[in-house]
């Protein structure tokens, strides 16, 4: 490549830097910031949502980061769909596998694969929503002082 070809080159990508575009596309309008809930029991954090199939009741929502998928207690939602077996941290269990509906703050809804379980340990706790969840979005960021979570799309 000559050096008038890869002066081009430069002030193409100058021009049209992808990075700029991509920073550009995703405005603060991509945010959805959603009030912080606390579960003071166990010292975690979540949001309140709505699991479709279910009551319509709202419920806490725990985020669990560290769970590879979204659990929710047969008290919540009835257990059909096929069995799978599972590892936790509370070691392994069986859980229902089915396809879920979210809405978290109204603003909020998507579909993911949750995995409905009986006793669910702690047994106060009715949705753990895990990284399957999470991972939804371009990212998830804790605003302790706001006291928000913000969901990125």
């Amino acid at each position: 490549m000559n050096v008038k070809a890869s002066i081009s080159a430069i002030l193409f990508i100058l021009a049209f830097d992808p990075i700029r575009f991509a920073l550009q596309a995703h405005s603060a309008s991509d945010v959805i910031a959603v009030q912080m809930e606390r579960d003071e029991d166990h010292w975690m954090v979540g949001v309140r949502c709505q699991i479709g199939g279910s009551s319509g009741k709202w419920h806490l929502c725990v985020i669990d980061s560290g769970a590879s998928h979204t659990i929710i207690s047969d008290k919540v939602l009835n257990a059909e769909g096929p069995l799978v077996d599972i590892t936790t941290g509370n070691g392994a269990v069986r859980a229902h596998a089915r396809q879920v509906r979210f809405t978290i703050d109204k603003r909020l809804q998507f579909d993911s694969l949750a995995l409905v379980q009986s006793d669910m340990t702690p047994s106060d706790i009715e949705i753990l929503l895990g990284e399957d969840v999470l991972r939804q979005f371009r990212s998830v960021t804790f605003d302790y002082e706001k006291q928000e979570i913000d969901f990125h799309r």
